[in-house]
């Protein structure tokens, strides 16, 4: 694989969704790499009634998205993003259609080979401290060193890492996570595509390893990668939107 449409953050809304299907249409990527943000942005309320409701407008929306992904028979990795609670129902939602699509893989926690190309991911908010129950989905520091062994130890030459949070730096501003960027110091990906706030999109190198925050698709913004182009042309930013790149 080296045409790679990476992107997330379609918080809850279709028109997102339908955008996402019209640049897989339009530009025929080998793998669509989704760094999580597929729920509603809004925190979770505490009211057990609407808690309730916004638990069943996720559930609807995710199992759109993963039917949606799964029918363009297009290789698409992805992973949860913050707000994509509760976490269990949402890997039981994506189990039950990955049985109907093949090319549907969520990477959490959990690596994707194909071909050359290793993939994995992390998502919700990455953290030090322990993993606790609250309204958003967290992954701890053990946790994450835990299942991230198996891409450190993966043959394929090319590894991916999916996060749903950008490192700090010019690509995550003031809600960069500098757990990330120890992610990509530890692991050396080629790639790790890091969903940030679209006012952050862009790209930089690190060592070897290419990191994109490609913004969100709810604003209009995802980016292209093309491994077979020379290294400072391989990435290009989709999207009509005002942003600081």
């Amino acid at each position: 694989m080296r045409r790679f449409l990476l992107c997330g953050g379609l918080d809850g809304k279709e028109e997102a969704l339908d955008r996402l299907v019209q640049w897989i249409e339009q530009r025929n990527p080998e793998a669509v790499l989704l760094a999580g943000g597929l729920a509603c942005r809004h925190p979770m309320p505490r009211n057990p009634k609407e808690v309730t409701q916004r638990e069943h407008e996720n559930i609807r929306f995710w199992e759109r998205c993963f039917e949606t992904l799964g029918k363009t028979g297009v290789f698409t990795a992805l992973v949860p993003g913050v707000q994509d609670v509760p976490e269990r129902v949402f890997l039981r939602a994506a189990m039950d259609c990955e049985i109907d699509h093949p090319n549907l893989h969520v990477v959490h926690h959990v690596p994707v080979a194909q071909r050359d190309v290793v993939i994995q991911g992390a998502g919700g908010h990455l953290t030090d401290h322990e993993d606790t129950p609250t309204p958003q989905l967290r992954v701890s520091r053990t946790t994450l060193e835990y299942f991230l062994r198996q891409l450190a130890r993966a043959e394929q030459p090319q590894k991916v890492l999916l996060v749903a949070e950008p490192p700090t730096g010019k690509l995550g501003g003031e809600g960069g996570n500098p757990l990330v960027g120890e992610l990509i110091d530890s692991y050396h990906p080629r790639l790790c595509v890091a969903l940030g706030e679209t006012a952050h999109r862009g790209w930089e190198r690190v060592a070897h390893t290419t990191v994109v925050n490609p913004g969100r698709l709810s604003e209009g913004s995802a980016a292209w990668l093309d491994w077979s182009r020379p290294v400072n042309e391989q990435v290009e930013l989709l999207g009509e939107v005002t942003a600081g790149v």
